[in-house]
């Protein structure tokens, strides 16, 4: 079992299918994927790897003593009994409620945690958006290993912070993997086996778990600024502390004017406010364009798809982003 954490839009997904490609083939993978949203989008990122995916999608992502990651959890055992089992929680998921889940007695005889990694990307260690974000720390101090996102892009102050912040020789510091592609060896996959054996073991305690957040969730006959696009027929809008999404999804024989699409999103990627915009659009009955876009930066990969189109929009909660959020008439007639 590895757990592949790190916050909204640190590359999570790209590690973990750079993973997927060097998996033995005598061995059965498996993902599970927990989301902030409601919609599982991140089916459609791992639609061509060929190995079991579980999508746990909506709810209380950080409560990952939940019913539904457990469930999802054990019925990806039994269904698959895979070798390996990479578990990628949402950007804004609790990791150490996750590792003493895993490590308690429910699954003391069925699974074994052999490493915790945190993709982070070291520009945003001068961004006080996130080194002031609960969950962003807790992810780092979280980690066995820290694998850098994005290296290619980093300049010399950026080194010189990476270093520093990692750099107090008085603590246990997670292992640094920087490469340009950002990969993990196989090997490296157990870079935690040696914390187990020295930790107390975590017993399951129910009824211990606290909530110091709200969540707000409007469904379907949402009301709405008359600038933002909820023309879909399927639409919601929840938060989490200081973070909001925004989820669409269209009819399956609905498709997308490419061109005006990838314009919009570009402009979309702008927005004060917004972290991350993740999307999956239909632009003929075949295949489809991936959207991701994170720190603005925006990419578009087609991909065969047959299902309906789908997007997610995630930012701050204080901001007046969603009232700006349109893409109306991109629709083909």
């Amino acid at each position: 079992m590895t757990l592949i954490t790190g916050f909204l839009g640190a590359g999570k997904t790209t590690l973990i299918r750079q993973l997927l490609e060097k998996a033995p083939a005598n061995e059965k993978w498996a993902v599970l994927v927990n989301e902030f949203g409601d919609i599982g989008l991140d089916s459609a990122f791992y639609s061509e790897s060929g190995v079991a995916i579980k999508e746990v999608p909506g709810g209380c992502v950080c409560c990952t003593t939940s019913a539904a990651f457990q469930h999802g959890l054990n019925q990806l055992i039994r269904q698959y009994n895979p070798d390996r089992i990479l578990i990628e929680p949402s950007g804004l998921g609790h990791p150490k409620q996750i590792v003493q889940k895993l490590r308690s007695d429910l699954y003391q005889d069925v699974l074994l945690l052999t490493g915790v990694f945190c993709v982070l990307d070291a520009r945003n260690l001068q961004d006080e958006r996130y080194t002031q974000h609960e969950i962003f720390n807790d992810q780092i101090e979280s980690a066995n290993g820290i694998v850098l996102s994005h290296s290619d892009k980093y300049k010399g102050a950026d080194i010189s912070f990476l270093n520093r912040y990692f750099g107090d020789e008085s603590k246990a510091q997670p292992e640094l993997f920087m490469s340009n592609p950002m990969k993990l060896d196989l090997a490296d996959l157990d870079v935690g086996l040696k914390d187990v054996l020295v930790e107390e073991k975590v017993s399951e305690h129910p009824h211990t778990h606290s909530h110091s957040h709200s969540h707000s969730h409007e469904h379907e006959h949402h009301a709405a600024s008359e600038d933002c696009l909820l023309n879909s027929p399927w639409h919601y809008q929840k938060h989490q502390d200081a973070m909001q999404v925004l989820g669409w999804r269209w009819p399956i024989e609905q498709h997308f004017n490419e061109e005006a699409l990838q314009s919009t999103i570009e402009d979309m990627s702008t927005l004060e406010g917004v972290y991350r915009i993740k999307g999956v659009f239909s632009i003929d009955s075949t295949e489809a364009l991936l959207v991701n876009v994170s720190r603005g930066e925006v990419s578009f990969t087609k991909t065969p798809w047959q299902e309906t189109s789908r997007m997610e929009v995630i930012g701050s909660l204080e901001s007046n982003w969603p009232v700006k959020v349109n893409i109306q008439g991109l629709e083909k007639h």
